[in-house]
């Protein structure tokens, strides 16, 4: 893991620079992200404004090297809680350095703080490299939409139902 990584709530003022880091992460992978820094500035404007409480970045000493946005109060299926992951943003330079592991436990812990029984999110058809990183957390294929798959985890605070 990279030294001293921190993980934090993101400060107003830091906008620009998560757009930035957002248009490098997704080079090669546009066809499943925003693809202008307009639309990345509207889409995270968007992503903090559902849930500022649940946008957390990463630092190492004192720069940002990562985000991400998750939302706790999301409604999963039959209308179970859940924390929705929209999107976790690692540097290029900083990917493999255990970054996006952190942010993800904090994603994680952050559903099991506020009683979420799953933790879910997207990820692009295709797009194997996510998809079998986040196998490697727990997480399972539960359907499609699209071009999308739909990927859950059961969290320990989560009451296991028949539904879920």
């Amino acid at each position: 893991m990279a030294k001293s990584v921190r993980i934090r709530p993101v400060r107003e003022g830091e906008l620009e620079e998560l757009v930035r880091i957002y248009m490098r992460a997704y080079r090669g992978l546009e066809e499943y992200a925003e693809r202008t820094p307009e639309d990345a500035r509207a889409y995270l404007e968007w992503l903090y404004g559902t849930c500022p409480e649940g946008f957390f970045v990463a630092e190492v000493d004192g720069k940002i090297v990562g985000f991400l946005a998750c939302n706790p109060h999301w409604q999963g299926p039959h209308g179970n809680s859940t924390c929705e992951i929209h999107e976790i943003v690692v540097a290029p330079e900083w990917q493999r350095q255990g970054i996006g592991s952190a942010l993800m436990e904090r994603a994680l812990s952050f559903g099991e703080e506020n009683g979420c029984a799953t933790a879910t999110l997207w990820v692009g058809r295709g797009n194997d490299k996510a998809l079998n990183w986040y196998r490697k957390f727990g997480f399972q294929l539960v359907g499609s939409w699209g071009r999308w798959l739909r990927m859950r985890k059961p969290l320990r605070s989560g009451v296991k139902t028949a539904s879920d």
